[in-house]
């Protein structure tokens, strides 16, 4: 039996290297064992989505659940296609939170790439409502944080100031804590802000890579914030180990 931490990862498959496979990409060289639990079978690219395939949520919840009582440090949520898959994950959150619980990472996974919405208006609501509230660390990049914080992307896109706010309205709902990429923003270096409940921005720069393209960024931070969190390391430290992952992942694709 391993002794090594473990990381239950729940999201979309993707078979243009978004989703569970820029999970383990993420994870990759990390001392730790991880789980996978498909919400959904999608059919997209850069350009399109042509297919959700989102599973019962029943069923991949079920199955969530007994990979998670096996045992792990962090639990990370990428893609939940609908208020009914944000309901079983935020239920799911709840049943594990007995003792300590894991920590839970959450990317609010609303649009694709090619700009189709996985989540509609309403969609957003039960996410905001009701897993936001359940003390879990959320990692929007700018417009995800100006839908969920109701402020307009704009201002978030070119002031980095501004991001300051638009955390602690998404701590008012109820998150530990919110990292707000900043990739989507025009400033020169990327700035990525960290923000805790209680606690004061850390602003943690990296370099913007002119050119580079990757699918799956955000599922890749996400998860390499819940491995290094499983690994126990402070939450600071975890964000910039994933900022700076992505970063090579980002100059290495350009290149």
């Amino acid at each position: 039996m391993s002794l090594r931490p473990r990381v239950l990862v729940v999201g979309g498959r993707d078979p243009s290297g978004a989703g569970l496979d820029a999970d383990r990409d993420g994870l990759a060289g990390l001392e730790l064992d991880a789980a996978y639990v498909a919400t959904a079978d999608t059919d997209q690219d850069d350009r399109a989505v042509r297919a959700i395939g989102a599973r019962d949520p029943r069923r991949w919840g079920a199955e969530a659940l007994a990979c998670a009582e096996r045992g792990c440090e962090a639990l990370k949520f990428g893609l939940l296609p609908g208020a009914a898959h944000v309901e079983r994950a935020a239920r799911l959150v709840r049943e594990l939170a007995r003792g300590a619980g894991p920590r839970v990472v959450v990317d609010p996974v609303i649009a694709a790439s090619s700009g189709v919405r996985f989540l509609a208006a309403g969609d957003v609501e039960a996410l905001r409502g009701e897993l936001l509230g359940l003390s879990v660390i959320v990692t929007p990049n700018v417009p995800e944080a100006a839908e969920l914080a109701r402020v307009p992307v704009d201002d978030l896109a070119h002031d980095p100031g501004s991001r300051i706010e638009a955390a602690r309205i998404l701590l008012g709902l109820g998150a530990a804590a919110v990292i707000l990429k900043g990739g989507h923003g025009s400033e020169e270096p990327v700035l990525d802000l960290l923000l805790e409940l209680g606690g004061q921005p850390v602003w943690l720069p990296h370099p913007r890579t002119r050119g580079g393209r990757l699918r799956g960024s955000g599922c890749r931070f996400a998860a390499r914030v819940a491995g290094r969190l499983a690994l126990g390391e402070p939450l600071e430290a975890a964000t910039r180990d994933a900022g700076q992952h992505v970063a090579a992942r980002i100059a290495a694709a350009g290149r």
